[in-house]
């Protein structure tokens, strides 16, 4: 029997963020734990998973998903441990992952949950194995068609989303050049991720580079970011390429996302094709995915970068320097030890 404290601990929505979100934008709520109802299970939190739709859903503009409303939880995808409850399927000490959010211990019905296998590395179930591989292996399978010895360009390449496209790219046999925000990035994605080149776009010879490195020019391009770096991007575009808008982390962290530049112009001149990607469009493709990155993962084709931060405390910090560009990979925050 596992103790459980009488307190939890909730993060929800106080105020919208202008721009980047802070401390103040949240309230730290507390509620008695009480023993789960029939048929759910008491999870505690070990790991939160923070993206930036987080900071997206804080603010009050058309997106692809409903905004938060004030006084809401928030919400993320977590690597949590059963603790008790009664439901078919689970015993209390079972690793789980669900959409639990910013919260010490959650209650939870099964089908909220995915049974953790212990063949994978924890940290999987929330990197290659969850919403980023399975976001980045999806856009690509379904619409990005990679062709061998073309060229893929790719944003946020050290980011959650972007190193696994980086990745499957190279995989699909395509000349794969990566763009950051710093020297350290880009030698992880070389070193590690495997790209062929790695661009920063605060080098002032940013958009020199980019059009050395891509000669025949960009074939696939798969957008994380947009605002000016996709623009610099667009004017480099192949003939008839194919372009993935997979976010917006540069827009949607403004204070008018509404006003992302987009070039149209070349979008017209390379007769491009644009497409955007939700991978919560896709549900029944979802399982294919995590089977395809299981099976990368077995075979060691598969490298993660994760950013770990300790305490509960630490979540709207941890989410803010994220957003500001200082974390390298997917940003996890430990709320708790296993039991």
């Amino acid at each position: 029997m596992f103790k459980v404290p009488e307190i939890n601990r909730r993060y929800t929505l106080k105020t919208r963020p202008e721009s980047l979100p802070s401390d103040e934008n949240f309230n730290i709520e507390e509620c008695e734990i009480l023993p789960p109802p029939p048929g759910k299970l008491l999870i505690k939190t070990l790991m939160v998973a923070l993206s930036p739709w987080q900071n997206q859903r804080m603010k009050d503009f058309k997106n692809y998903t409903k905004p938060f409303k004030i006084g809401e939880l928030i919400d993320c995808d977590v690597l949590g441990q059963v603790i008790n409850g009664d439901a078919d399927g689970y015993i209390p000490g079972q690793l789980v992952t669900g959409r639990l959010g910013w919260q010490e211990y959650a209650v939870a019905s099964p089908d909220q949950l995915i049974a953790v296998s212990a063949e994978f590395h924890e940290k999987l179930w929330l990197t290659a194995l969850s919403s980023p591989g399975l976001t980045a292996y999806c856009a690509l399978d379904l619409f990005g068609r990679p062709m061998p010895g073309q060229t893929l360009v790719v944003t946020s390449a050290a980011g959650a989303v972007g190193s696994f496209a980086v990745q499957l790219g190279k995989l699909a046999g395509m000349r794969v050049i990566g763009i950051t925000g710093n020297k350290d990035k880009s030698r992880k994605v070389i070193e590690q991720l495997g790209a062929d080149d790695c661009l920063e776009h605060t080098d002032p010879t940013f958009a020199h580079n980019l059009a050395i490195a891509c000669p025949d020019g960009v074939n696939l391009f798969f957008d994380t970011l947009g605002g000016p770096i996709a623009d610099a991007v667009f004017e480099n575009l192949a003939k008839y390429a194919q372009v993935l808008v997979v976010g917006r982390t540069i827009s949607n962290n403004s204070e008018r996302p509404d006003l992302d530049p987009i070039n149209m112009r070349q979008l017209w001149a390379k007769e491009a094709s644009i497409k955007g990607f939700s991978r919560y469009s896709y549900p029944e493709r979802w399982e294919f995915a995590r089977e395809r990155m299981m099976a990368l993962c077995r075979e060691n084709k598969i490298t993660t970068i994760d950013h770990l931060e300790d305490g509960f405390e630490k979540t709207p910090t941890a989410l803010r320097d994220m957003l500001m560009g200082n974390c390298a990979g997917k940003v996890l925050v430990r709320y708790s030890d296993r039991s």
